[in-house]
């Protein structure tokens, strides 16, 4: 299935196979995970090629992927809040967010600017994308008490959705605004 792609695509060499480099890659990750050395050795087999080396790559890919429960529901395995995102800085509160996702979080929320809410929203429609936070460009005609104010809304506004997430990452895009800071 993984490397069939490589094998029958024509490919004088299997490493030129993205597929392949991703297995590979997963393969030396499982030095972090408790397998037996059956896995192991299978993982080795993968490897080194033949005609079972789709199969092996299944079976180790199986046994490091833990199975899904039905009795769970969206957000039990985990929900994380990203704070962070300008219209400079876009990627990184994706990166942050999109990779709580990969490793297996079930929801992941976006706090950002509106300029960089479109933009983050863009990137995956798996991410839920809140623009509340301002830019000081957007509030420059404003005096002390009416900043103190916006920033009293933006801080009930993150304090609705808090207690809901299981980790909090504050800071990936947010730039040198003194007024996001």
């Amino acid at each position: 299935m993984f490397v069939k792609h490589g094998m029958n695509s024509g490919f004088s060499s299997l490493t030129s196979s993205a597929v392949l480099r991703r297995q590979q890659f997963l393969i030396r990750s499982l030095k972090g995970y408790s397998v037996s050395d059956k896995i192991r050795m299978e993982a080795v087999k993968c490897l080194s090629g033949g005609a079972s080396l789709e199969a092996n790559a299944e079976s180790v890919l199986r046994a490091i992927t833990p199975s899904l429960d039905p009795t769970r529901h969206k957000g039990q395995a985990g929900k994380i809040a990203v704070i962070g995102g300008c219209r400079e800085y876009t990627g990184a509160p994706y990166f942050a967010a999109i990779s709580a996702l990969k490793i297996g979080a079930d929801l992941s929320h976006v706090f950002c600017t509106e300029g960089a809410a479109t933009v983050i929203k863009s990137y995956s429609p798996e991410l839920i994308v809140h623009p509340i936070l301002e830019e000081s460009y957007n509030i420059s005609g404003v005096n002390d008490e009416g900043k103190r104010d916006i920033s009293k809304k933006i801080l009930s506004e993150f304090d609705k959705w808090m207690e809901r997430f299981d980790c909090l990452v504050v800071g990936p895009g947010l730039g040198r605004d003194p007024f996001l800071l």
